[in-house]
């Protein structure tokens, strides 16, 4: 079996970045056999006829849809995107967490409770029963998904207004 193919397979079925390492592992593969593949794989992707590219995120790799196509291939995959009120929920979320959920309602609003309920079924937000409330954290997914390691970095990527401006 082709190691190219291989990995190309694991990353179109992986719903996360995979490292060369476990790759390798999962594969079966030696390491500077997988990273010979995903250079290879980057190259054919470059070619202007194809729709995928090889990014890197998190310490791994995916495949993912060209920027520039990504737009018009957005209504296969409608339940990809967040609201922008969502969005402005997990905003306040990643700029305060950990969060009481009861102050996250108190600034966004009734809604809120849909918003956080969306975030934990996408896996972007975990809550914990503390009291009355819950106490809300991102979650690893949420980090992948924004190809960061850390919160902090999250934080300076997204460049997270300050909670007052989130009203």
């Amino acid at each position: 079996m082709d190691p190219k193919a291989l990995v190309e397979a694991a990353l179109f079925v992986a719903d996360r970045p995979l490292a060369p390492a476990e790759l390798a592992q999962a594969l079966g593969l030696p390491e500077p056999a997988v990273l010979r593949a995903l250079a290879a794989l980057a190259e054919d992707l470059e070619a202007r006829d194809r729709g995928l590219e090889l990014g890197q995120e998190g310490g791994g790799y995916v495949l993912r849809v060209k920027a520039e196509l990504a737009e018009r291939v957005r209504v296969f995959a409608p339940h990809q995107d967040l609201s922008e009120q969502t969005l402005r929920t997990l905003a306040l979320i990643v700029a305060k967490a950990p969060v009481a959920q009861a102050e996250v309602v108190r600034i966004r609003g009734q809604r809120a409770y849909g918003h956080i309920k969306e975030l934990i079924a996408r896996g972007f937000v975990r809550a914990e029963d503390h009291g009355p409330t819950k106490i809300l954290h991102v979650t690893e997914d949420l980090l992948r998904y924004f190809g960061v390691g850390t919160l902090e970095e999250l934080r300076r990527a997204l460049e997270a207004p300050p909670a007052a401006a989130l009203d």
